[in-house]
């Protein structure tokens, strides 16, 4: 019984009743889905030496299925291709995740350290944006073009990637 939709996503919720998200997570797992063409096509751009950069908002690692070298992505909103512990950090591997995932019950993975919940590498409200995001950002003043797909450009900081781009 979430207290609304968004609590699934909220870290307070999560350190309180992780099964929310555990459940949840069963659907969101990479493997359940397939990259589409639009993902494809950010990998042609790559090959032919057109791509500078990949920003998404997306936390499914698409890109990288559709052969997007990991390097060339920032995953504003994390993703599912790395886990921590959220009491002492420690790194675990996605399999530890997905074991817990696979059971159905909701029952959250731990730490193997600590005994802490590990969560995968998505940022949830109440969380920091990676570092990443911040640290690339200044890839957007060399940009002879951006393209933005499927975002409204509503909310920040995605919202302000236009007004990085140099109009030279």
């Amino acid at each position: 019984n979430l207290p609304h939709p968004e609590a699934v996503f909220e870290i307070g919720y999560f350190k309180r009743k992780p099964q929310a998200f555990y459940m949840l997570a069963k659907e969101l797992f990479p493997g359940n889905f397939k990259p589409t063409p639009t993902h494809h096509f950010m990998n042609l751009l790559h090959q032919k030496g057109l791509l500078l950069r990949c920003f998404t908002q997306n936390i499914d690692s698409l890109e990288a299925q559709a052969g997007l070298p990991k390097d060339l992505v920032v995953a504003a909103h994390g993703n599912f291709d790395s886990a921590h512990c959220i009491k002492c950090r420690k790194e675990h591997t996605l399999e530890h995740v997905r074991k817990a995932v696979d059971k159905g019950k909701g029952e959250p993975a731990h730490c193997t350290r600590c005994g802490g919940l590990v969560k995968p590498d998505i940022v949830f409200f109440g969380e920091n944006l990676p570092e990443r995001f911040f640290e690339r950002l200044k890839d957007l003043q060399q940009a002879d073009l951006l393209i933005i797909l499927g975002t409204s450009l509503v909310v920040q900081p995605f919202a302000s990637l236009i007004d990085r781009v140099s109009s030279r």
